[in-house]
Parts: C-alpha cells; sequence; structure tokens
C-alpha cells in the first residue's frame, strides 16, 4: 500500500524533488500477498525525475502509521501511500490520514456518493449495516484543505488529498497503477518537473566486487565533485559469473555519466547492458552455496 505527502511549497525547477513510500498491509507483512506498488511507485518517480528516498512497509496499526508519515513529511516534498482505503475494520487510511492536520475531519463525500451510484449502484444492492460500511469508502478527509480527485473517467474511486500533501491511494495494483499514472500531469505542475529527468547506464563485467571497490570509489568521489545525486553502484548476480554497473544521474550531467561509464567499461572490461537486459538477469535465480570464480584486478590481489 502507498501514500502520498507533498509539503506545500512552490518549487524550482532546479529543486529535487524527494519522495517516500509507505506500503501498508498486515497481509505484507505476514507474507499474504506480495507487495509489487513499490516498484510500480519506483518506476514512477525515476520516470518522473523524483528521488525516491525511503520505502516503509507497516502493519494495519493506527499509531504506527500516523507516526511514521509525520517523520517522512519532515525530509521528503512527497509522500505516496497506497491501500488501507476498503470498507472493512482494518481499513485505516482515512482515518489516520485525516488526523495528521487538525482541519481535515472526515465527512461522507456526496460527489463520492453520487458517482458510486452512478457506477457502482450499492443502493440497489445493500442496505443497513451493509451500505454503511460501503460508503465508508466515500468518507473522506474535507474542509478547505483538503482535494477529491477522479483521475478515471469511469470509476468512483477518488485520489484524496490533504493540505495539498497527503495523497491516498487505494491498494489493488491495477487500480494503484491507473490512478497514480493519471495523475501524472497535476504532479508534473505542482513539483515544475518537466525539466528534470534521470539517466541511468549499466555495464556487465566478470570482476567480483570486492576487487572492483577501490574503482568504484574513485569514480564516485570524481562524480560527486559535479553532483552527491551521481550515483555508482554495483548489483551482485549470485551464481552467474558476473556483475552489474549502474551510473545513474540526472539528464544535464550526461556528459559525465558517459565519461564515468566508459571509465567502467576500459577499467573492468566491461560490457554496455540495457535496462531491459538488467531486469530480466536480476529475475534469474541460481541456486549455490558459493558466489566465486570472478576476474580479479592485479592490484587488489
Amino acid at each position: 500500500y502507498i501514500y502520498i505527502y507533498i509539503k506545500n511549497s512552490i518549487m524550482s525547477s532546479s529543486k529535487i524533488v524527494k519522495a517516500a513510500c509507505v506500503i501498508i498491509g498486515d497481509e505484507v507483512l505476514n507474507g499474504k500477498i506480495t507487495d509489487t506498488n513499490s516498484k510500480f511507485f519506483s518506476k514512477y518517480c525515476y520516470e518522473l525525475g523524483i528521488k525516491l528516498t525511503e520505502i516503509c512497509i507497516i502493519g494495519d496499526e493506527p499509531e504506527h502509521l500516523i507516526s511514521t508519515c509525520k517523520r517522512l513529511a519532515i525530509t521528503n516534498d512527497l509522500i505516496v501511500t497506497t491501500g488501507s482505503t476498503g470498507p472493512t475494520p482494518d481499513d485505516i487510511a482515512y482515518d489516520c490520514l485525516c488526523k495528521v492536520y487538525d482541519d481535515t475531519p472526515l465527512c461522507l463525500s456526496k460527489t463520492c456518493v453520487d458517482r458510486m451510484e452512478r457506477f457502482n449502484a450499492p443502493t440497489k444492492r445493500l442496505s443497513g449495516q451493509a451500505l454503511k460500511d460501503h460508503y465508508r469508502m466515500a468518507t473522506l478527509p474535507s474542509g478547505p484543505n483538503t482535494s477529491e480527485d477522479y483521475p478515471l473517467a469511469t470509476s468512483w474511486v477518488p485520489v484524496a488529498g490533504i493540505h495539498n500533501q497527503i495523497f491516498i491511494f487505494p491498494g489493488i495494483p491495477q487500480l494503484f497503477e491507473n490512478l497514480i499514472n493519471n495523475m501524472k500531469d497535476k504532479f508534473k505542475q505542482m513539483f515544475q518537473l518537466k525539466d528534470i529527468k534521470y539517466k541511468r547506464y549499466y555495464i556487465k563485467t566478470e570482476y567480483g566486487e570486492s576487487s572492483m571497490s577501490r574503482i568504484l570509489r574513485d569514480l564516485q568521489n570524481k562524480a560527486n565533485k559535479t553532483s552527491p545525486e551521481i550515483k555508482i553502484g554495483s548489483y551482485p548476480h549470485w551464481g552467474l559469473g558476473f556483475n552489474t554497473i549502474s551510473v545513474l544521474g540526472f539528464e544535464e550531467h550526461d556528459d559525465l555519466l558517459k565519461e564515468l561509464r566508459d571509465e567502467v567499461i576500459q577499467k573492468l572490461e566491461g560490457i554496455e547492458i540495457s535496462a531491459e537486459e538488467e531486469e530480466k538477469i536480476s529475475e534469474q535465480r541460481v541456486e549455490k552455496e558459493t558466489d566465486d570464480g570472478y576476474k580479479v584486478v592485479k592490484d587488489s590481489a
């Protein structure tokens, strides 16, 4: 599950927008379901030039949710939360997040109820407590500092906003993905994201991580002189006999990124691979007790 906090400030095009992701649900922690929303949001941030700083997974515990969001809001411009927006007792998102501020009490949204009736017709199917519970999904934070977005023309499901800072999404992956994809224009305008893009290069090498650590450290120190946002990382592929180096930064530093990429290729006898190739490699799993047989850099032997 994921939530979105946004600091209520005017962003310049040069400002790095920081985001955090909160996955909510006991079913994630107890292994009943596998979270995919955080991975999707990670890619979403990457494509928009947003720096994702943290992903948290917590259970359906109100105080934990509120305290987590308050902590993340201190250092992040955007906090996305998904999940826990349903009609059952363990769905706590609206109940908790409306308490982050004193002026956003829960209230049954006429707009949401009208859309429910148009697309879902609950009054024709439900009555009594069942209908009341159904309307929990339309009981949203209210007041002048809240918003309701309906990104999908044929759906009643809202994206509830608080103080232009918190945006609350459902946790169903297909629904979350469609909703947040259709919120891109709003977020781009809010954060003035049009000029910020990430660029990344992958290099495959047969050298081991310990052996190439000094080389990567020197390259990272070189990159830091231009921007601390340029990151050089290594990713071991257990049992496959090679590792992958990632050179990541903003598009404005692409000349330096290419220079760093070429140095990695030259010093570690690397081969550049595509993001698609890296993803396929990362999905492979080899059952092996030891992971050795890598090449060794001569001066590290």
